[in-house]
């Protein structure tokens, strides 16, 4: 009898199929949650992120080496609180599921969200014909492993996100040169002040109007207010968020 051999063409095929379903496998996290990032101290700070549906997965925290056990639900999704100490690091961070994703260079300390219009956006480099007083020479000592900066990406949607487009950088003059010049000052402040690592996580939109920072919920409380059922973006070189309701 003649041995059935399988094509190498198609033990290929398997061997691809096999390493596509463990990468699918494992552990994804939100942008927010990367290398370089900074946890607020003292606190039971929220962790969450994507995995495969019913399959638990193990946090283990670098500072303690404590475990944490939770459940991706049946859309995937999982979240968890994990306890935070005084000030420090850099730590590492590892999500299992069976298979291992790790977060180095974690550092624990003062997180700030820095929100609002064009007074917040406004980077070091200043606008157009419009420089920050001093802030070149700022720019120049910038450099500071203890503060760590993360800029949301402007993306415009009518539903509450996961996630979000950004990395987290250290502050040095490259990185500082494009950041919020509101939120580094603030932030130089709090580090020197308090002796700390300070992460600052700034998403800001020139012009944006109040109720795009809120819920819909928050907003049902203010009948004259209209929910945006639609979204359109003007034509004109610096582009607004338009927001209409189904009148529109």
């Amino acid at each position: 009898m003649k041995k059935s051999v399988l094509p190498r063409k198609t033990l290929l095929l398997a061997c691809l199929l096999a390493t596509a379903l463990g990468v699918k496998a494992e552990v994804k996290l939100p942008a927010i949650f990367s290398d370089g990032m900074v946890m607020q101290q003292q606190s039971n700070a929220n962790l969450w992120g994507t995995a495969t549906a019913g399959k638990q997965v193990v946090i283990t925290t670098g500072w303690n080496n404590k475990q944490y056990r939770t459940k991706a639900d049946a859309t995937g999704k999982w979240q968890v609180a994990v306890a935070t100490p005084k000030a420090g690091g850099p730590y590492t961070l590892t999500f299992n599921d069976g298979q291992t994703t790790s977060l180095k260079n974690v550092l624990v300390g003062e997180v700030w969200l820095c929100s609002g219009q064009s007074n917040m956006e406004m980077p070091m480099k200043g606008f157009k014909n419009q420089p920050v007083a001093g802030a070149n020479m700022d720019v120049l000592k910038s450099k500071n492993p203890a503060i760590r900066l993360f800029t949301v990406k402007r993306t415009s949607t009518l539903l509450p996100q996961t996630d979000v487009v950004g990395s987290w950088q250290e502050a040095e003059p490259k990185t500082v040169y494009e950041f919020s010049a509101t939120a580094y000052y603030f932030g130089k402040l709090i580090q020197e002040m308090l002796q700390v690592p300070v992460g600052l996580v700034v998403t800001a939109w020139g012009g944006s109007a109040a109720e795009a920072w809120m819920t819909e919920d928050m907003l049902k409380a203010f009948p004259d207010a209209k929910i945006p059922r639609t979204m359109r973006i003007s034509s004109r070189k610096t582009a607004r968020l338009q927001c209409c309701t189904t009148e529109c």
